[in-house]
Order: structure tokens, then C-alpha cells, then sequence
């Protein structure tokens, strides 16, 4: 008998993982062809994507030139510029893909469905195409609304004549350069020929179909046409496969990735995208250079108003005041009041040494020596000259009157002419006199004139300094924002942007990036054995049948008898007469296991169940008879499971036309005429004889207990192939009688519930000896006994 192990921890048994994977091997094979296969299918159906790169300097955050950011800032116009995600958004924004989209042909996108099997139910399989590989080329009216993301094939119909395709459950006619739909159609069904170089005429088309030179209609390339794309839906294409980023986080380079499976056309648009937001930053800057300058001329014109009106209020000032320079007329005011009390100091000085000489020569009119006026500050001709010449003619006639007497001619002539002299000057002095007192009189009003203007000049010169000041604050602005006006003109005459582009559009290698064969193949690979493993693994979680001893070890402590080999039809057919085979050998050792548990006198009366109908109690119960009686004791099987008997099966008998256990409990044969022998030496059988109406009640009869009292006698071992526990309560009663019971569990088909079931009973001791015993075991596909799978070879 084996002893159950101890139930061990959940853990990852890695060689019990692999033999569960191993096992399903064809799961694994299978959905590695049909991975195999999907990913084949996915490599035709979709469309090669290449991918394109270009790189282009977003510059510094602020736009505009420095002048004008110096302008600006000197005016108070904050800008703080943008952000690099705000760039970015810019560029990947719909308003630009549009704008870069309507540069480009965009309102015909050509394709041509390959001849293939996959586009024999539908067509699967479409490649788009540029326009230089189409052996046509479509010039719609952009006037005209047109049948839009619908389809058209065109055919040869002819010399230069084609022959126009097109069904459509629902379509929509829209106006290709703005996107709106101008209505919707249901049902298109399109088929009509067309001239090549004539104008379609048609509701849902208006368009021109021309040949392309040097490219023909290829014989089984397949079909060839075209779709009519509005603006919006065709950015909407190239926006979904763009992506712009930084190459670096400090960096202001930014690259622009592009997928499509057209590159001409993707490299085109990534040109045109780039130049198109250039574009549109130097037009933002020329238009902020714009508005400064119309702002610098709004404020030019405002001051240049101020400025005419400060201008007049100080000339009209200084024209009443007599005001022009204050601070210089208030220094010659006062330089010219000390003038004027200067000159009227010499004034009054010569007016009263003239009345002084005056009055001497009116109290002298004789001879006499006289001062010069010279000493008294007067620088007079005449009065000098008459003043010498008497000094001349007194000095004369004082040298005649010493040698001669008052007589003497000479000194009369000399009197003489001293009178007239003093005449003369006394006559000079007089009008000298009169000069000066005039001029005195003049030299007062004046400094009175002048002291009222140096006594007015502080008021002057506040309101001179006021307008002064005004006039020149205006003059220094006008001037300031005329010399930045200049600057901002000649800035917006220079502008340039500071976006370049520094790598234009080009292909990041040499073939397509997706699909990816290599990658593809991977993940069919990865799907085609992870998937069924993940498929095991979860319908071995899901499966809550018994597995094996470990199984039981962690539902019950009930020990186990022994496992029983599954076998073919072939291996169970007349079982009972073979003694070789795995199924022989388990039931071989389960006899001795039960032996050494059995031993003892009292211990005769085995009883083996199950708990439902189909885990091979009656096939257990047969072999289990079979190997006792091999092994030289007498063995009777006595078939206790009287509502559905199939002992008489096993031993080539017929059940119903035999009396069996259930005649002899109705007292209606002897135990002799119930017994039958079974073709095995030393195994006899007792089996049902006709199903009974009440089972319960013939089991319980005395006659049952007396019965097995003498089989104990006549017998070394009693098998009572008892009925199920989880159907019927025949077992209950039979169970008093039992010295052991034999537990049958089918592998990988028993419900672990069950055996919870036998396990409640063992632990409230309602039942005891019990023994497990796992039927149709597998060896191959168990894990616990796989190392037995070879034991099939080895009792042959």
C-alpha cells in the first residue's frame, strides 16, 4: 500500500508544467499552424507602412526679431513666448495639416487590388499607389461636390476609353477643398464609360480622365482605381500616422516621424508641413512687427499733436512775457542794473564837479590857476581843451605881471582872452550841467524799469520752466519713439524666422516598417504557444476531478490501496482469464497491499463502492475477486448492487434468466442454486439474480446477515460489490457487515467534491477500514505516474 505524501505548499512544479504542456502536444501544433497561418494572411492583407524622418529648429522661445523684442519690451508688451509643447502642438495641429495638405494633390488617392486568392470572396488585399505608378491619372473638379471615400475602379474599355466602376450602400457628396457635405446618397450603383481627356458629367462625378505615357494596363495584375478624398479626411490620414518629439529634453530640435504606406506622397507632405509652419511663424512675426508699427505711429501722431500745442503755449508766453531765456535775462538784468547805477554815479559826479567849477569860476572871473577836470573822472574834449587853454593864459599873463605893469598890451591882450576862455568854459559848464541832470533823470527811470523786471523775473521763470519743460518732454518722446519707429521698420523690412529645417523628409531605411515579417513571425510563435498553454493551464485549474494522490493527499487522510492502469476494450475482455498485462499487474498489487491489511481471521468481508455509477466499482470488484482466488484462497463475489447488475457480464453469464442474491433473500431458491461457478478456480459468484422492486428491504432482511455469516465460514474472502454512496442508502446497510471497504475513485473523472463526501463519513467515523483505490489510470498522461508509462511494454 502506498502511504499518501503530506499535501505540500502550492508552488511552481516546473517538471509537472512541462509534462501538462507535453501532453497536449497536438493543442500546441495545431495552433502553431493556424498562428502560422493567420500571420501569413496578415503579411498579405496588410499594406507595407514605411516610415519617414525629418528634423527641423523650433529657435528660441520668443518670436520676432531682438530689435523688436527690445521694442517691446521698452513699451511694455510682455510676450513670454511659447512653450515646446506648444510648438509641437502647432505643428501636429489640424489647422496646418490641413493648410500643408491643400498644397498638395490631395483629392485623388490611387490603389490596385493585387489578383489574389484573398480578393476571390472579397477584396482584402488593396495597395495603395502613387499617382506616377498608375497607368491613369484623375483630375476632378474641385468646383463641383463628388462622391467621396467611395471606391472606383477603372477598366480599359477600349482604345482610350475606360470604363468607370462604383457601388456604395451609403456615400456622401462632399466639396473636397473644405470637407462639407452637401448631402448624403444611398444605393450608389456607378457604371459608366468615359472618352480619355473628356469631362465626366455625372451626378456623384465630375472629373477628367487622361492616360499617363509609358504606363499600361498590366494583364493579371489585378484591378485598378481611385478614391475621391475631401481636405479634412485626408489630414485626418496623415495625422494619424504623425508624431512629433524633441530629440532630446533640452533640445529645440524636434524630429517628425511620419508612417505611410505611399512614401513619395508622405515625404512631400512632411516637406510641406515644415514649410507651411514656417510660414505661418514668419507671417505671426511680421504681423507683431506690423502692429508695432502701426502703434508706434498711433502714439507718433498723438505726441506730434502734444507737441505742437506745448510748442505754441511757450512761444505765445514768451512773446507777452518778453521771456526767452529767463536764467540769461535775469543775469543781464542785473549786470545791467549795476551799469545803469554806475553811469548814474558818474553822472551825478560830473554834474556836481561841473556846478562846483561852475560856481568857482562865477566867484573868480579873474585870472587864476585851474584844476584839470581830468582828476574829477570827466573825459570831456572841449572842457579839457578850454581848461588847459586857460591854464596856458594864466600862466601867461602871471609871467607879464612880474616884468610889466596892468598897462602892459600884452597882459591886457592876455586878461582879455582869459575873460572869453572863462566864458566859454563857464558857458560849457552850463550845458554840461544840464547834460548830466538830464542824464540822471534817464538813468532813474531806467534802473526803476530794470528793478521792476528782476522783481517779476521768479514768476517768469516758474511758468517759462513749466512750459519749457512740458514742450521738451513732448520733443524728447516724439523723438524716442520716431528713432523705434525707424528701428521697427527696418526690423519688419529684415524680418526672418529663427525655424529652419535641418533634415528634410527622407526614409528611416530601406524597406517597409511594418509589417514586420520577422516580428510577426515572432508573435505567431509567442500566440501559437502561449495561447494553448494558457488554455491547459486554465482547463487544468478548471478541472476538478481527482488527478492523482496528491489530489487526495490534500482532500483526506484516508490512505491509498493502489492505482489500477487503464487499458483498451481489448485489455479488459475476458479480464478474468489473463494474467499479464498493467491492468493485471495493479490489481496484483493491490491484492497484496490489501493482504497486509487484511490480516487477521476476522477480516474476510470486503466491500467495494464508489459514489457514482461509472468509476468502475463492479470492474474493481471483479478483478479485485479474481486476483484473491489467483492467489490460491475461495473467493466469493456476491453482487450487492441490485439496481443495476453487470457482474454477469464479466463471466459471460446471463443475469436475468439466473437466480442470484435476490432470490435467495425472497426465500425463492437455496444458496446452492444461487451460486455459480466462475470459470475462475477458486472464485464463485453470487450475482443479483432479477432486479427487485425493493432492494433496501431484501438487503436488510435477516437473511442477508445469515447469508454472510456462512459465506464468512465457507470462504477466505467475501467481495461485495456494493452500490454507490452518493445514490442510494444500500451501502449504509450493508455496511455493518463489512470488515473493509474499498473506495474506487476513477482518475481524472471522480469529482473532488465526492470525495469530500467519503471523507466526512471516515472523519465522523461513520465508516471505518476504508481504503482508496484509483481507478483507469492513465500512466502516460499522469504526471504522478508517468514514470510507469513504460510498464505497458514490459508485461507483455
Amino acid at each position: 500500500m502506498k502511504t499518501p505524501p503530506e499535501p505540500a505548499p502550492d508552488e511552481l512544479d516546473l517538471s509537472q508544467l512541462f509534462f501538462k504542456l507535453r501532453r497536449r502536444w497536438l493543442l500546441f501544433a495545431g495552433a502553431l499552424l493556424l498562428a502560422g497561418a493567420l500571420a501569413y494572411v496578415y503579411l498579405q492583407v496588410t499594406p507595407p507602412v514605411y516610415g519617414l524622418r525629418a528634423t527641423m529648429l523650433l529657435g528660441d522661445q520668443a518670436t520676432g526679431s531682438k530689435r523688436a523684442q527690445e521694442l517691446l519690451q521698452i513699451l511694455e508688451v510682455h510676450d513670454k513666448g511659447l512653450k515646446m509643447e506648444d510648438e509641437i502642438g502647432l505643428i501636429t495641429s489640424g489647422a496646418t495639416v490641413r493648410q500643408a495638405v491643400r498644397r498638395l494633390p490631395f483629392a485623388v488617392a490611387y490603389f490596385r487590388e493585387p489578383a489574389s486568392w484573398l480578393n476571390r470572396l472579397r477584396p482584402v488585399l488593396r495597395r495603395e499607389q502613387p499617382a506616377a505608378a498608375m497607368p491613369f491619372e484623375v483630375l476632378p473638379d474641385l468646383t463641383a461636390p463628388q462622391l467621396a471615400d467611395v471606391r472606383v475602379y477603372v477598366t480599359p474599355a477600349g482604345a482610350g476609353r475606360y470604363r468607370l466602376q462604383a457601388t456604395a450602400a451609403r456615400a456622401r457628396l462632399a466639396d473636397l477643398p473644405t470637407g462639407r457635405v452637401v448631402r448624403d446618397t444611398w444605393n450608389v450603383r456607378l457604371d459608366t464609360t468615359l472618352a480619355a481627356g473628356d469631362t465626366l458629367r455625372h451626378p456623384l462625378l465630375r472629373l477628367v480622365l487622361r492616360p499617363v505615357p509609358g504606363v499600361p494596363f498590366e494583364a493579371g495584375a489585378g484591378r485598378y482605381g481611385f478614391v475621391l478624398n475631401d481636405v479634412n479626411g485626408a489630414a485626418g490620414r496623415y495625422a494619424e500616422g504623425l508624431a512629433v518629439r524633441p530629440i532630446d529634453h533640452d533640445s529645440r530640435i524636434v524630429e517628425i516621424r511620419l508612417k505611410n504606406s505611399v512614401p513619395v506622397q508622405a515625404q512631400a507632405f512632411l516637406d510641406t508641413l515644415m514649410a507651411v509652419y514656417i510660414a505661418a511663424d514668419l507671417r505671426a512675426k511680421n504681423q507683431t512687427g506690423r502692429k508695432s508699427l502701426a502703434f508706434l505711429d498711433e502714439e507718433i501722431a498723438k505726441l506730434a499733436r502734444t507737441r505742437q500745442q506745448a510748442a505754441g503755449a511757450l512761444s505765445a508766453f514768451r512773446a507777452t512775457r518778453g521771456v526767452v531765456d529767463v536764467q540769461a535775462q535775469s543775469s543781464s538784468e542785473i549786470g545791467r542794473l549795476a551799469e545803469l547805477e554806475t553811469a548814474r554815479a558818474r553822472a551825478a559826479t560830473t554834474r556836481r564837479y561841473c556846478q562846483s567849477l561852475l560856481d568857482y569860476l562865477q566867484a573868480n572871473r579873474g585870472g587864476g590857476q585851474m584844476a584839470s577836470p581830468s582828476s574829477a573822472g570827466i573825459d570831456d574834449g572841449v572842457l579839457n581843451s578850454l581848461i588847459l587853454q586857460l591854464n596856458e593864459l594864466n600862466s601867461r599873463r602871471a609871467a607879464l605881471s612880474v616884468n610889466g605893469s596892468d598897462a602892459n598890451p600884452l597882459l591886457v591882450v592876455t586878461d582879455e582872452r582869459i575873460r572869453s576862455t572863462k566864458e566859454a568854459l563857464m558857458q560849457t559848464l552850463t550845458n554840461m550841467s544840464r547834460t548830466a541832470a538830464i542824464g540822471l533823470r534817464d538813468l532813474d527811470a531806467q534802473l526803476a524799469r530794470v528793478r521792476g523786471q528782476i522783481s517779476r523775473m521768479p514768476e517768469n521763470e516758474r511758468q517759462l520752466a513749466s512750459l519749457k519743460g512740458e514742450s521738451d518732454f513732448n520733443e524728447k518722446n516724439y523723438n524716442f519713439l520716431v528713432e523705434k519707429r525707424n528701428e521697427a521698420a527696418l526690423a519688419l523690412a529684415t524680418n526672418t524666422t529663427d525655424k529652419r529645417v535641418v533634415d528634410r523628409a527622407q526614409r528611416t531605411s530601406a524597406g517597409p516598417d511594418s509589417p514586420n515579417p520577422k516580428l510577426v513571425g515572432l508573435i505567431a510563435l509567442l500566440a501559437g504557444l502561449l495561447l494553448p498553454a494558457g488554455l491547459v493551464l486554465l482547463l487544468d485549474k478548471a478541472n476538478q476531478t481527482v488527478q492523482g494522490q496528491n489530489d487526495l493527499a490534500r482532500m483526506t487522510n484516508i490512505p491509498v490501496l493502489g492505482v489500477v492502469a487503464h487499458g483498451t476494450p481489448a485489455d479488459t475482455k475476458d479480464l478474468a482469464h489473463r494474467n499479464k498485462g498493467p491492468i493485471a499487474e495493479s490489481f496484483r498489487s493491490i491484492r497484496v497491499n490489501l493482504q497486509y491489511l487484511t490480516a487477521g481471521p476476522d477480516k474476510k468481508v470486503l466491500g467495494v463502492t464508489s459514489t457514482v455509477p461509472g468509476e468502475g466499482k463492479t470492474f474493481c470488484a471483479v478483478n479485485l475477486a479474481t486476483e484473491l482466488a489467483h492467489s490460491g484462497r475461495r473467493v466469493v463475489l456476491v453482487e450487492t448492487d441490485l439496481r443495476r447488475p453487470t457482474v454477469a457480464a464479466y463471466f459471460l453469464l446471463a443475469p436475468s434468466s439466473l437466480h442470484g442474491l435476490t432470490s435467495y433473500l425472497a426465500d425463492d431458491c437455496t444458496l446452492d442454486e444461487c451460486r455459480r461457478p466462475s470459470g475462475v478456480p477458486g472464485l464463485d459468484l453470487i450475482p443479483c439474480g432479477p432486479v427487485p422492486a425493493r432492494p433496501t428491504q431484501l438487503l436488510e432482511s435477516p437473511r442477508m446477515a445469515t447469508l454472510l455469516q456462512r459465506l464468512r465460514a465457507e470462504y477466505d474472502y467475501v467481495v461485495l460489490d456494493t452500490p454507490p454512496v452518493g445514490f442510494v442508502a444500500e451501502y449504509f446497510v450493508l455496511v455493518q457487515h463489512l470488515d473493509a471497504t474499498v473506495y474506487v475513485v476513477r482518475h481524472n473523472y471522480t469529482d473532488r467534491d465526492l470525495v469530500g463526501r467519503i471523507n466526512e463519513l471516515y472523519q465522523d467515523e461513520k465508516i471505518r477500514q476504508v481504503y482508496l483505490l484509483i481507478n483507469d489510470v492513465r500512466f502516460a498522461g499522469s504526471y504522478e505516474h508517468r514514470h510507469q508509462r513504460n510498464a505497458y511494454a514490459y508485461y507483455k
